[in-house]
């Protein structure tokens, strides 16, 4: 059937004219067989039927009278019919009675009437005639009657050998007569086979043709009129309706060709407007911010210098009033610029090495006075095993968290509020940090949870009126979430209020060697050694730091850390650091510091004194036994990391990723200092005034210009050492007037630039690259303060006074320990570092010595208060609400240069970290007694001053 299916028409024909044919000559033959061999046999049965029934009735007598001779004699006359084999006469008991055989089996006749006389047949074999169809024998049995009665039984057997030679004779004539038929009709089937193939074949070519050429203008050519031909008809027929359409296809290609083309172009101009549109929104928002923040910058600006004048309290009110509305009016400028960076997609954010432990601080230290002047506890629950150093954006991430304790400080009348910072998963290299805001306000419903986070919507539009707010904090803030990976959502709080939660990761491994303050790496290296006699306390310490990449080494007993740090400062690699235990069963800690200090090889080592309680040793002890610092169990990794990498400070680098230049040379003792003089174009005349009042502050020499063009004839005289550059200015802007500065200092082959800062409204993306590809140095945007515009300048110049240095920049440096020798401390000391009061009176040229004396009257009548509400914190046991309040009296401390109070102040605050107010009340009673040698030292330099 394979080859049927995969053979040609021809071939097909051919077989299906001869399979027809030869079946039906096959079926003739077969029914002329059958026919033939039935018809002989009936013809023989006949005869011997005839043969029989004249032997029976020839026998009756000679079976009545048993005479054999009688009866072999009537066998005898069937020797006229040679086809006869044998024949038997039987009596009426069944028993041979005589037999006949032809003459070529004679011989065997003795055997044969044996035979007879042995033979059983039953008479029940009569009337049983015939054999089976291909016998060549035929057997018939014929029963013989005599009054009434059976008296024998004759057997007739004829040979059919001739029969069946007659029968295949016919048959050979019949099969060659088949295979002439055969021959005939395969000769007919060639013959007539072509008017079928043919025009198959001609539609075949046809089809490949139109197939490989695509012309569906072939025709098949015919003369018929039966079924082929109407099937050739309807394949012309379907060729030429495909050419029409094939036409119409062309046609209508064309038409959308050109329609395409049309619309091409039309899109073309549409997104050249949409192109145009989106950069005058640009435009807009650039011109909007400028315009807005100029103004921003002189209410802000002189509002500032306005509160370092002499104000009455309610003059002071109204302005500091005027302040806080300035800010807030700046939060919600920021707000709607962010979210159309958002809509732009411009939106981006910052990957930096940063320390979210000194983020946090910041946050709550921001935060903590508004949430008191409304009577609320905002408490910060941070994990202990949070990392310090992180890489991500730190301003993004204080601008969620400033969104949502704005919030929660917004809508909370009563109660408290708990921001909440956990590990959700850490791994080698990254950390997902999980920060909760809990309020008892007023709740978010089901139903506003899902609109809560679109822009200009609020959880309830009542509200809106009630508490104020644009409506796009909080979808700022799921943006910034989202752009940082991670996500943002809010929950019921159990009784009252909501929980407004944010997952962030955080990479851990951009940190980077010498970014300076960045926790991890920082202290790699270092050598370390734990003198602690406890095996738990002791593997704990050793893993910790053992994290940090610090090389730890350990001492059971303190002779062994004496043996220990004498043969490292011998073999030429001394200890770096020593962490002692303070209950050692021998000695104590801080005996053991002592005698560490005593010994001018070990004394350069810094001493770590660990202890469970406070009140184990008091400053002066420490300080006599040249302690460091003095850590509480459980050690908080971040206290104990900060106390390990203040050994040493890699220079800082400038925001924005601006890498600040060497500062240049100071002058040398006895030498006057250089006033520096700087330039500054500013058009707009308020912020002229904020500026040069600034810049009076800071020591400096200003001359103003308010024009680019008269910017660039002022800088070609080199007279200057900085410029102070607005970017929008008339007549020439600021980037062209620096683009004439560089190009002047070029062709007269300066080497040494003069430093160009841009102070600039625009706050959008770009804008500092704009500005440092226009080659300016750096960049600083509009409203400014006091202390940014000092830092920026500071580094390009050296400042005449620190102004721009606040004591929470810098961490206070405590008394290294290989400095002085181990021993009492004299009795006379500097209780007042005079330097910081020369920064408070260099902050004002005319009021310099009123300012200094309204702050330090203004730290003498409120340190009491202070002091009072440690002593009721110490005695509630609130080591929440004393290390806020210790944390307040530090850096009031540290602004009128009491460092010594600061540093006790900082140990309070330190031992409220570790959420106990054990010790507490020596460290007051410290407190209060160098607070009143702070108090007369204060009042002896005001009145020698006066």
């Amino acid at each position: 059937m394979l080859n049927f299916e995969r053979s040609s028409l021809n071939h097909k024909l051919t077989i299906i004219s001869l399979m027809s044919t030869g079946t039906a000559l096959l079926f003739v033959f077969i029914a002329f067989a059958v026919t033939s061999v039935l018809n002989h046999r009936k013809d023989e049965g006949m005869q011997l039927s005839s043969f029989a029934g004249v032997i029976g009735a020839n026998s009756v007598d000679a079976l009545l009278f048993k005479n054999r001779k009688q009866a072999q004699a009537t066998l005898s006359a069937l020797k006229a019919k040679v086809e006869i084999s044998d024949a038997i006469l039987y009596d009426r008991h069944g028993k041979p009675f005589a037999r006949y055989l032809p003459a070529d089996q004679l011989e065997q006749e003795d055997e044969l009437v044996e035979e007879i006389d042995n033979d059983e047949h039953a008479l029940a074999a009569a009337n049983a005639q015939g054999s089976t169809f291909w016998s060549t024998r035929m057997r018939l049995y014929r029963s013989i009657p005599a009054a009434n009665q059976q008296v024998g039984i004759v057997m007739i057997e004829a040979d059919l050998t001739n029969m069946w030679a007659d029968v295949l004779k016919s048959l050979s004539v019949i099969a060659v007569a088949m295979g002439c038929s055969l021959a005939v009709a395969l000769l007919l089937a060639n013959r007539f086979k072509g008017s079928i193939a043919d025009p198959v074949a001609k539609l075949i070519n046809a089809a490949q043709k139109v197939s490989a050429s695509q012309n569906y203008s072939l025709r098949i050519q015919h003369e018929r009129t039966d079924e082929l031909g109407t099937l050739i008809d309807s394949i012309n027929n379907m060729l030429a309706q495909i050419e029409g359409r094939g036409t119409a296809l062309t046609n209508h290609r064309d038409e959308l060709e050109r329609q395409v083309s049309v619309r091409t172009e039309q899109l073309e101009k549409a997104k050249n407007a949409a192109e145009a549109a989106s950069r005058a929104k640009s435009a807009f928002l650039a011109t909007m911010s400028h315009e807005i923040r100029t103004p921003m910058n002189g209410v802000l600006g002189m509002t500032e210098m306005l509160l370092g004048t002499a104000l009455n309290e309610t003059q002071r009110n109204f302005t500091k009033l005027v302040k806080r509305s300035g800010e807030h009016l700046l939060v919600i400028i920021n707000d709607i610029l962010d979210f159309s960076k958002i809509e732009a997609g411009k939106l981006s954010v910052e990957y930096i090495n940063f320390n979210l432990w000194d983020m946090l601080d910041d946050i709550n230290t921001v935060y903590t006075p508004q949430a008191q002047a409304k009577g609320i506890a905002l408490d910060f629950a941070i994990a202990n095993d949070i990392p310090i150093a992180i890489c991500g954006d730190p301003n993004r991430l204080r601008q969620i968290m400033a969104n949502l304790l704005g919030n929660a400080l917004k809508f909370t009348d009563r109660g408290n509020i708990l921001a909440r910072v956990q590990i959700v998963a850490e791994e080698p290299q990254s950390v997902t940090l999980r920060f909760e805001v809990h309020d008892t306000g007023i709740g978010v419903s089901r139903e506003a949870r899902t609109r809560i986070f679109e822009a200009f919507s609020q959880a309830d539009s009542s509200t809106t009126r009630q508490y104020g707010g644009t409506g796009l904090g909080l979808a700022i803030s799921k943006q910034l979430v989202e752009l940082m990976g991670g996500r943002i959502g809010v929950d019921n709080a159990l009784a009252q209020g909501s929980i407004f939660w944010f997952t962030v990761p955080f990479d851990k491994r951009r940190v980077d060697p010498d970014e300076p303050g960045i926790a991890l790496y920082t202290i790699e290296g270092l050598r370390v050694l734990i003198v602690d006699e406890q095996a738990a306390s002791c593997a704990e310490l050793e893993q910790q730091l053992t994290s940090w990449q610090v090389r730890t080494s350990i001492a059971r007993s303190a002779q062994e850390a004496v043996d220990h740090l004498t043969e490292a400062a011998r073999n030429g690699t001394p200890y770096e650091v020593a962490v002692l235990d303070m209950n050692l069963q021998r000695t104590s800690g801080l005996a053991l510091a002592a005698s560490i200090k005593a010994d001018p090889a070990t004394r350069l080592t810094r001493i770590l004194l660990i202890s469970t309680d406070h009140q184990a040793a008091d400053p002066v002890q420490r300080r006599e036994a040249g302690v460091a610092y003095q850590m509480i169990r459980p050690v908080r990794a971040g206290d104990l990391f900060e106390c390990l990498s203040t050994r040493q400070r890699a220079p800082l680098t400038s925001a924005g990723g601006i890498v600040a230049p060497p500062p240049p040379s100071m002058p040398q003792p006895g030498q006057r200092a250089h006033l520096r003089k700087v330039l500054l174009a500013e058009d707009n005349p308020v912020n002229v005034e904020v500026a040069t009042a600034m810049l009076d502050s800071l020591g400096l020499d200003v001359h103003w210009v308010s024009n680019g063009e008269e910017a660039a004839q002022a800088a070609r005289s080199g007279e200057y050492d900085i410029v102070l550059m607005d970017c929008q200015m008339p007549m020439m802007d600021g980037f062209a007037a620096t683009a004439e500065i560089r190009r002047h200092e070029h062709q007269n082959g300066r080497t040494r630039k003069l430093p160009v800062i841009a102070i600039t409204a625009n706050a959008l993306q770009g804008d500092r690259e704009s500005c440092l590809a226009a080659g300016m140095d750096d960049y600083l945007s509009k409203p400014f303060t006091q202390q940014q515009l000092g830092a920026v300048i500071g580094r390009w110049v050296v400042l005449p006074i620190p102004a721009t240095v606040h004591h929470e920049d810098q961490p206070f440096q405590p008394l290294e320990a290989g400095a002085p020798a181990a021993g009492p401390v004299p009795v006379e000391r500097d209780v007042i570092n005079r330097h910081a009061l020369e920064n408070i009176r260099a902050l004002s040229e005319d009021r310099g010595d009123a300012l200094v004396q309204k702050v330090v009257t203004a730290f003498v009548d409120d340190t009491p208060r202070h002091l009072q509400a440690l002593g009721r914190a110490i005695a509630a046991h609130d080591a929440s609400k004393l290390r806020k309040t210790a944390h307040s009296l530090k850096s009031s401390s540290a602004n009128v240069g009491a460092e010594t109070l600061a540093q006790m102040c900082k140990e309070m605050e330190t031992l409220g970290r570790t959420d106990t107010t054990k010790g507490a009340t020596c460290i007051l009673t410290g407190m209060e007694l160098e607070f009143q040698a702070v108090r007369h030292s204060l009042s002896a330099i005001l009145e020698k001053e006066t």
